[in-house]
């Protein structure tokens, strides 16, 4: 009987700890598509996926949690842990020994229990804002620019611009700063720059914008776009030329087809057009109930390959860091 009893309890641990360790790896991978989406694996492939993904993890991690918390009750029970109470010989041994293993259940299993009790159901809900949290702060860390779209809220009056600020990366202080409206006309949305933050010279000349404005016709799918060059070298008269056109495709596949020359500041030479073909690493980039998600790489005009990534969105802002 003491055979079997120890087999039961050895094979019960071995499930308990492979249930937990399931879980755990469950949470990893939820905390990773809410942090990381891009590119899509097997667990956020589609929305829908993720989504019965998520329902299931939080349905088996309340099982795994009140299964937890019952343990935990068991063990701290006078009735079922006194039979395991050690007492040894002696009366200053014996006292001493029940304080150490007092504070051993205080500081070590019960902490270790409640861990395992809050974890497999809340792990997610608590994980996520700490990961969004640094990747705020880190995850363009390796790029030279990233940009902050700051959209007008349900909240917001009508005349709050929605805009994109423009950083360099170590640097605090936006570039300048992009309106993104569409002027009442859900068919035309301009990208249009509102106005720069810093002075011009103090924004690296392959960092400055002459860029000045694009227009999406979503009637015919099409993209022009102006730019400013100087009129003469170090002149601060410009002139409003255009420097890109192409069309689009805004629908699962999210793909541009774009004809471009757009000049650098610091020179009155002029740029040779490029055409680039640019698509979205997967499908489904645009949600009704979250923020837009996607890699937007050049492709291979020949193969279809993709080459380079020119735009990869982050993560929006987490609730701990919301000013």
């Amino acid at each position: 009987m003491q055979s079997e009893f120890s087999w039961m309890l050895v094979l019960a641990s071995v499930a308990w700890f492979s249930i937990n360790g399931l879980q755990g790896i469950w949470i990893y991978y939820y905390v990773l598509v809410c942090v990381d989406p891009n590119p899509r694996n097997g667990v956020n492939a589609t929305h829908t996926r993720f989504l019965v993904f998520k329902i299931f993890m939080f349905i088996v991690g309340a099982v795994v949690s009140i299964a937890n918390s019952l343990i935990l009750w068991a063990y701290f029970s006078d009735n079922l842990s006194s039979t395991y109470t050690y007492r040894p010989v002696g009366k200053h041994h014996n006292r001493c020994c029940s304080i150490v293993w007092l504070l051993f259940r205080i500081l070590i299993i019960l902490p270790l229990g409640l861990f395992s009790a809050i974890m497999p159901f809340c792990g997610g809900w608590i994980m996520v804002p700490i990961a969004q949290k640094w990747a705020w702060s880190h995850r363009c860390d390796s790029y030279a620019m990233y940009a902050i779209l700051d959209a007008r809220s349900t909240r917001d009056s009508a005349t709050v611009p929605n805009v994109a600020h423009f950083y360099q990366t170590g640097n605090p202080r936006p570039l300048f700063t992009y309106s993104v409206n569409n002027g009442g006309d859900p068919d035309f949305w301009t990208f249009q720059l509102r106005e720069f933050d810093q002075p011009r010279t103090m924004i690296p000349g392959d960092l400055d914008s002459t860029l000045q404005h694009i227009q999406y016709n979503f009637i015919n799918e099409t993209v022009t776009g102006n730019c400013t060059v100087p009129v003469a070298s170090g002149s601060s008269i410009t002139n409003s030329t255009a420097c890109v056109s192409g069309t689009f495709n805004p629908n699962d596949w999210l793909s541009f087809n774009l004809t471009s020359h757009v000049p650098l500041t610091d020179t009155t030479t002029p740029v040779p057009a490029s055409t680039a073909l640019l698509r979205t690493v997967d499908k489904q980039w645009s949600f009704t109930t979250d923020a837009p998600s996607l890699i937007l790489d050049t492709m291979d005009m020949e193969t279809g390959l993709p080459q380079k990534t020119v735009l990869r969105t982050a993560v929006t802002k987490p609730e701990i860091v919301q000013s």
